[in-house]
């Protein structure tokens, strides 16, 4: 069995207020976890109480960019010879944005049941605060850095959205959040909605969604450093 489990979207925060006593049930089980470093994964587990054991017991094997076809084989063999092992991402949802899905396509192919648990993802978060609405909505992660081709993913997104009345969300390094804002407000036509929501679930929270002929008339955030989603509907 591989389990499937949500993380906070802030280190410091409380985990109970986010997750559902079921995952403090289920992490209990596990014999392994899988993340995508040492550090954060034991971040994680050190939230929960184990019986018996520590959470510095639990073994951690990484999955993430530098993982190779064969380690990912080799992981599964794991699971497969017996016990439940966890998948954890660094903050919210596992799979999205995040290199687990290859992992849960293989454990599909090779018939490992899988159980996910809800939790908070910034994705979900920031479209349902947007008020730009979800019965269409595309995900790009993260968009070109250099500049010209930059450009030519936001028109390219305008138009979509625009004709298919679809909100689109996108990501970016959150030290480069100010300079993606800048050229979004000065390269989006004047009526293409544009929503900004950084910091989810913390105190700080800032979720603003306005025209970008009205993002103009204002100094626009400091987003430097402060984890956000971006979403424009045309």
């Amino acid at each position: 069995m591989l389990y499937l489990f949500p993380n906070l979207l802030a280190e410091e925060l409380s985990h109970p207020a986010f997750l559902p006593a079921s995952v403090d049930a289920a992490v209990n089980q596990i014999k392994g976890l899988i993340a995508e470093n040492e550090k954060e994964g034991r971040r994680f587990l050190r939230r929960f109480a184990f019986e018996g054991r520590s959470f510095r017991d639990i073994p951690i094997r990484l999955l993430n960019e530098h993982t190779t076809p064969q380690e990912k084989i080799e992981l599964l063999e794991e699971i497969r010879q017996g016990g439940v092992w966890g998948l954890v991402s660094d903050c919210g949802m596992p799979c999205l944005a995040d290199p687990g899905a290859d992992l849960v396509l293989m454990a599909r192919e090779k018939g490992i049941p899988v159980e996910v648990f809800s939790g908070p993802s910034s994705i979900l978060f920031a479209l349902v605060l947007s008020g730009l609405g979800g019965q269409r909505f595309t995900f790009h992660g993260y968009l070109p850095k250099e500049e010209n081709a930059l450009v030519d993913a936001f028109r390219k997104i305008e138009k979509i959205s625009r004709e298919e009345n679809a909100t689109h969300l996108f990501i970016e390094t959150p030290y480069r959040n100010n300079q993606l804002l800048q050229k979004m407000v000065s390269t989006l036509h004047a009526k293409t909605w544009v929503c900004i929501a950084s910091d989810l679930t913390l105190s700080s929270q800032l979720v603003q969604t306005k025209k970008v002929g009205d993002w103009r008339k204002n100094p626009l955030p400091d987003l430097n450093k402060r984890p956000t989603v971006f979403l424009l509907k045309g």
